[in-house]
């Protein structure tokens, strides 16, 4: 039987209220829960993932002059490829080295104390691509040491907490389960960026009607 990982997404000052410049509402409130649950010892190995943007990247409306939540258009950065991809330009927001970009000291303190193989993935750290999977880029081009990491562990099933769902916990989630790990998001565990009741159930039933991804 395969490990079981525990992946915590992107519990991070910029998207916790009140002082974050991309707070998910509530957000605050999973921390001491997720830290509950990392500390019931029923993990094989357990990854934290971050956002981890140099100043000058191309998720953030003030480089391309334009106001926070602008749609724009991507285009990918991979040579050769005529590909575009429709988005939201953010607020300045996880910069390298900065508070923003710090996970909650308590949250990091118990991750280090566990005895479990443990690490932390950096994702969005190339400044001409957009990130929100913590295994790769939106281009599916570049890609993070997560999958070698639960690979290394024999892990054959992961569980999801973090922020925001309809983000980074979901993009994560749908990586993992076309990677081949069965998948669970933990639903009480995360926040939404889009939190009434009704796209978020929205969101659950076509992750688990397209990629089998399981809510608990």
């Amino acid at each position: 039987m395969g490990a079981r990982a525990l992946l915590i997404i992107d519990i991070q000052n910029d998207f916790l209220p009140p002082d974050g410049s991309l707070a998910v509402q509530d957000g605050d409130a999973i921390i001491d829960p997720v830290i509950k649950l990392l500390n019931e010892k029923k993990w094989d190995c357990v990854a934290m993932t971050k956002d981890w943007h140099p100043s000058d990247h191309i998720s953030f409306a003030k480089n391309h002059g334009l106001p926070d939540y602008s749609a724009f258009t991507y285009e990918s950065p991979v040579p050769g490829s005529t590909e575009k991809q429709e988005a939201t330009l953010w607020p300045v927001h996880c910069v390298q080295e900065s508070w923003g970009s710090e996970v909650p000291e308590r949250l990091m303190k118990e991750l280090q104390k566990q005895e479990v193989p443990h690490t932390v993935v950096n994702k969005g750290f190339l400044a001409d691509r957009e990130y929100y999977s913590g295994f790769n880029d939106i281009w599916n081009d570049h890609r993070t040491e997560l999958d070698d990491f639960l690979k290394k562990n024999n892990v054959s099933e992961v569980y999801l907490v973090g922020l925001a769902l309809d983000f980074c916990v979901m993009n994560t989630a749908i990586s993992a389960a076309k990677l081949g790990y069965k998948t669970t998001i933990l639903k009480d565990y995360t926040r939404a960026i889009k939190n009434d009741p009704k796209s978020v159930e929205t969101l659950i039933k076509d992750l688990h009607s397209r990629f089998n991804i399981q809510i608990e």
